[in-house]
């Protein structure tokens, strides 16, 4: 993965691929391979008005040639990419939040920008209403082709995001639910009984957990810098006492960090001593993940330190569960290299590759982020038989006060 490639070569490469390909081969003859889907024409949504901001058309476009450089798109099936319908979006969100997105379709300048001026941290662009239906539609289709054994396993590189998004809202870049729309359809037309989604993006996917926070068929598993709610969304649900709602207690698992660099350790051990156990308990049928790469290392939002090696080991023990039903779709990430290498990462272990060493002779998880497990333990200890004898130790090593940093 850390090889180079001239850009002629990689040029050569492009001007071969056809970015609608589905590739030759037919689903039953590629059942094992991962599947990949793409669009280049969600790169048509950007903010006009803001040339520096961060959630950009590149975000699309440079994990996708990364795949292409390294060799990866050419191991994968082609997913075909699609529209998601009106009636497909409608399993999550009302009608009026709909008809809004969709009025802005030949939307005055003046006047997009004062729609995105009603919501939190949104911008509106002619293209908004297409490039929303295209990243929800091209999720909805990877995984239909995994629910459906047409590939083992699945990636989808789309945006805009979607896990902040709410019934009636758009928020925090994100215009429709990708995800969570595609979990309530996999339930209701692929057999999909349960379902596990995976939020490893450094915000807490606020939109997702209201819809199934009641429901004990959908497990969601959330890591997110928290730092006591004075960091985006600031919102004490993101915590990890909230648990769920009724039949859905102990469904809803936030795993809240408190400080910020947390890393490969800290993420292993979240994995290994909450949700491992938790989701061979509730034994999904597939598993969605909610893949926002803000919490790899360099990104500029979520200031912490994921390597592209650490995530080549978290998606590989999301692979020991549903059969390998594993379903990558990308959230947020704002350092364009930082998203391209650790994309491309969960991709070469979906496709089977073995996963490389972890940096440093150490990996041992912080005091901060063991505490943070050990309260989402105790939290989860009357809803799980796997966690009633379960303790953690919390290292004696005292960690340094840092910056307060919001978003």
């Amino acid at each position: 993965m850390s090889g180079t490639c001239d850009s002629s070569g990689l040029e050569a490469k492009l001007e071969k691929l056809d970015i609608s390909q589905t590739g030759d081969e037919k689903p039953a003859q590629v059942k094992k391979r991962a599947g990949l889907v793409y669009d280049e024409r969600m790169k048509k949504h950007a903010n006009i008005w803001d040339k520096d901001h961060m959630e950009v058309p590149d975000r699309l476009g440079r994990p996708y040639n990364k795949h292409i450089e390294y060799g990866l798109l050419e191991r994968c099936y082609r997913i075909p990419s699609r529209f998601a319908t009106e009636d497909e979006l409608s399993t999550f969100h009302s009608k009026k939040h709909i008809d809004k997105m969709k009025s802005t379709q030949g939307m005055k300048t003046r006047d997009l920008f004062n729609l995105g001026e009603e919501y939190d941290s949104i911008y509106m662009s002619e293209h908004v209403y297409e490039c929303a239906l295209l990243a929800c539609g091209c999720t909805l289709e990877a995984v239909e082709h995994v629910a459906t054994n047409k590939v083992q396993n699945a990636v989808a590189i789309v945006r805009p995001p979607g896990h902040h998004a709410d019934t009636d809202s758009a928020m925090g870049y994100c215009y429709f639910n990708n995800i969570a729309i595609a979990a309530k359809i996999a339930q209701q037309k692929w057999g999909m009984k349960k379902v596990l989604i995976v939020d490893w993006d450094i915000h807490h996917g606020n939109g997702t957990q209201s819809l199934f926070e009641s429901d004990p068929s959908v497990l969601y598993f959330s890591t997110h810098v928290y730092q006591h709610a004075r960091f985006y969304p600031f919102s004490t649900i993101a915590n990890y006492d909230v648990v769920g709602e009724g039949p859905g207690k102990g469904f809803n698992i936030n795993v809240p960090w408190n400080k910020f660099h947390m890393g490969d350790a800290d993420y292993l051990a979240a994995f290994q001593h909450v949700l491992l156990p938790i989701a061979y308990e509730f034994d999904p049928d597939i598993v969605l993940v909610s893949a926002g790469f803000d919490s790899a290392r360099g990104d500029p939002k979520g200031h912490c330190d994921i390597t592209p090696e650490g995530y080549c080991h978290l998606t590989n023990l999301l692979m020991s569960l549903a059969g390998g039903k594993v379903v990558i779709v990308l959230e947020g990430g704002y350092n364009l290299t930082s998203v391209e290498e650790s994309m491309c990462s969960c991709t070469s272990t979906l496709l089977g590759d073995p996963c490389p060493r972890l940096e440093g002779g150490s990996l041992v998880p912080s005091r901060s982020a063991m505490e943070s497990i050990k309260n989402v333990i105790n939290a989860h200890k009357p809803y799980w038989k796997c966690l009633e004898f379960v303790d953690v130790s919390i290292p004696d090593a005292e960690e340094k006060d840092e910056e307060e940093i919001t978003r």
